[in-house]
């Protein structure tokens, strides 16, 4: 994802990210030093854990300017989803809206 955000930038596209295995802000910021550089994006814990029923853990949401999930793209492990497919698919979101 770092490495592609700033194709996400071009079109006026938020990534946040959000860490849902961490149980307080001393484990986020122990997570947060993973990174190397530090993530362009926003990386928020939700220590409550309210996003655990409406969101699963490895996928990625397209959530459009009004706040609808207009896609959901799976993404395992091992497994991601194509940071093209993902991008062609917030062109079309971004050309429906005009």
């Amino acid at each position: 994802m770092q490495e592609r955000y700033d194709d996400f930038e071009k079109l006026d596209t938020k990534v946040v990210a959000v860490a849902q295995e961490d149980k307080d802000l001393a484990s986020h910021a122990k997570f947060l030093k993973h990174f190397d550089p530090s993530p362009r994006f926003k990386v928020t814990a939700d220590i409550e854990g309210k996003t655990k029923g409406r969101y699963h853990q490895t996928s990625a949401y397209l959530i459009d300017k009004s706040g609808y999930i207009r896609e959901i793209f799976p993404m395992m492990i091992h497994h991601r989803a194509s940071w093209d497919t993902i991008l062609k698919r917030i062109e079309a979101v971004n050309q429906e809206g005009r």
